[in-house]
């Protein structure tokens, strides 16, 4: 009891005595050079040393009532305190002995302690003592849940940059675009939450930013935060980087700590955007994160953003409308019994849950778009096996409203919603959608029995010009701009992929290959190794070497 009395005192005397009177000490050496207060900041620094004042005890108080500690390194708090002005500031103690010193300097007429020492010493005590020791401490003594309420409050100043700018953007976003939202009401206003959703279009992310009028993460493909400008504002609305060409346990660090400090996640549950508008079989390890939370998980789907930008098209649809649809929250622990939280039999079960929750949301016309509506549209990335002939990437637009086979000539009209048959004419008058034909045309690799050799004589299996390299090594660890190679030819063989340009070649063995993935609508992305390969291609379709190249794995393994 006496060494915390000493304690106590030790710090009132460092900390609410010396400490002024060395502050107020430097800014009457600073004040010789600066001419004399005037009245109006002698009466301006009375509010402003109340303030302050009022800030540093309610925040103490809070400290002490909530987290049972002493704003002390040696009295410290054993819990977390993230109400009143900690949801402003994460140091409203430190702010507030600011505010009471900057307004008692110009109370006693010292503009050199008021504008000059306090403002100084206050940057270089948050960058120095505050950055480097205290808020590893506190890391380390509250975990995620502190990791996560600094990512969303402030440090010293007051405005919270990401909120306003948030807030911003989506008032400016919806007059672009005709956005209606239903069953907001079933995201629970407080608490942990995870939102699992389709992802049909490239404006799902600002969607997103409708779910929940609570603070989101997002996790978005890493490709997009390379450039500076697109890495800015998709921080600001809530983004986070996800390597999916490889492991990134920094993405799922931040979604845990958003978890973790009672925070909501919005997941697009098939990680790629869907090529054709129906929904695919969402990744094992999405489910097994997700069932690892005991936290209400909310269906969502955005009916209508295949309609507003299809993933083969060139631009938007401005007249399509898109509807969020929001159901009923669900615990996965109490839907799904007998399995451990995180398994893969329990993951099995959850992503079946999911599919089928999100599934109830959506229209089921919603494939069906009109391809003509569209700015250059190439549904033959998505039709890249004709289903007359059987030939691939033979199709073609001719004009805005015919697709034709090179090889056998057919002929689609694609002024209407489907794509109707127009010769030949034993089949003429035949309609589906751009997703109905694909499925009809089958979407197996034709993998020969031996295509491509050690020595590169046979044939390869798949070749496209005018093909673009890109690569980074160490794509698992940095997110700099790709090193372009310059643009060539790609060869696919059995065991290999090779790029062969002016100045050089590169060669990927299908057995290096960890993951496929395809990104925009023109490029295949490759994880190799701690690195990622990606070809960007000018005509051929990255959907068609998608399927190619993880066939071929599979057939490896």
């Amino acid at each position: 009891m006496i060494r915390r009395a000493l304690i106590i005192v030790a710090y009132v005397a460092i900390f609410w005595i010396l400490l002024p009177w060395c502050l107020l000490g430097a800014g009457r050496l600073v004040d010789h050079v600066l001419p004399e207060a005037p009245t109006w900041a002698r009466v301006l620094g009375f509010p402003l040393a109340v303030g302050g004042a009022w800030l540093c005890a309610h925040a103490s108080l809070l400290l002490r009532t909530q987290g049972e500690g002493l704003p002390i390194s040696s009295l410290p708090p054993t819990r977390l305190v993230v109400r009143g002005p900690y949801r402003v500031w994460r140091h409203p103690i430190y702010t507030g002995f600011a505010a009471l010193a900057v307004g008692a300097g110009l109370m006693l007429g010292s503009l050199g302690m008021a504008l000059v020492v306090v403002p100084i010493f206050t940057v270089i005590w948050f960058h120095t003592w505050v950055r480097f020791l205290e808020e590893p401490v506190l890391q380390r003594r509250f975990g995620g849940a502190y990791r996560a309420h600094a990512a969303r409050t402030p440090l010293l100043l007051p405005f919270r940059w990401r909120a306003q700018g948030r807030a911003l953007v989506k008032r400016v976003f919806p007059p672009q675009f005709r956005i209606r939202v239903q069953g907001a009401h079933h995201v629970p206003t407080a608490g942990p939450v995870v939102i699992v959703a389709d992802h049909l279009s490239y404006l799902d992310f600002m969607f997103g930013q409708y779910l929940t009028e609570r603070p989101i993460l997002i996790p978005v493909t890493a490709e997009v935060f390379r450039a500076p400008q697109r890495r800015l504002f998709l921080t600001m609305m809530g983004g986070v980087p996800k390597r999916r060409f490889g492991p990134d346990p920094a993405a799922a660090v931040a979604l845990s700590d958003q978890l973790a400090a009672g925070g909501v996640v919005g997941i697009a549950i098939e990680g790629e955007r869907s090529w054709t508008g129906e929904m695919t079989s969402p990744a094992l390890s999405v489910a097994r994160n997700i069932g690892r939370f005991d936290c209400p998980v909310v269906p969502a789907a955005f009916v209508g953003a295949y309609r507003l930008w299809p993933r083969w098209a060139g631009g938007a649809d401005r007249s399509a409308e898109v509807t969020i649809r929001l159901g009923e929250p669900f615990l996965p622990t109490r839907e799904i019994d007998g399995h451990e939280p995180g398994s893969v039999a329990q993951g099995r079960e959850l992503t079946r849950l999911m599919v089928a929750r999100i599934q109830a949301l959506r229209d089921p016309d919603e494939p069906r778009v009109p391809v003509a509506a569209y700015p250059s549209p190439r549904p033959e990335l998505t039709l890249w096996r004709c289903p007359i002939c059987g030939d691939e990437e033979c199709l073609s637009m001719v004009g805005r409203e015919s697709l034709i086979c090179g090889r056998c000539e057919a002929r689609w009209d694609a002024s209407g919603p489907d794509l109707k048959l127009v010769s030949p004419a034993d089949r003429a008058g035949e309609a589906d959608s751009v997703a109905g034909w694909a499925a009809r045309a089958g979407a197996e690799p034709r993998l020969p029995s031996s295509a491509g050799s050690a020595t590169g004589e046979a044939e390869p299996i798949l070749r496209a010009a005018h093909a673009e390299l890109r690569e980074d090594p160490f794509a698992c660890v940095t997110l700099g701009p790709l090193l372009s190679r310059g643009t060539g030819e790609a060869f696919l063989y059995s065991d290999r992929l090779v790029w062969e340009g002016a100045d050089g070649s590169r060669i990927v063995p299908i057995d290096a290959i960890r993951t496929v993935t395809t990104e925009r609508n023109d490029t295949l992305q490759l994880g190799v190794g701690q690195g990622v390969v990606q070809l960007v291609f000018a005509e051929a379709s990255p959907l068609r070497w998608q399927v190619y190249v993880e066939g071929l794995r599979s057939a490896d393994e």
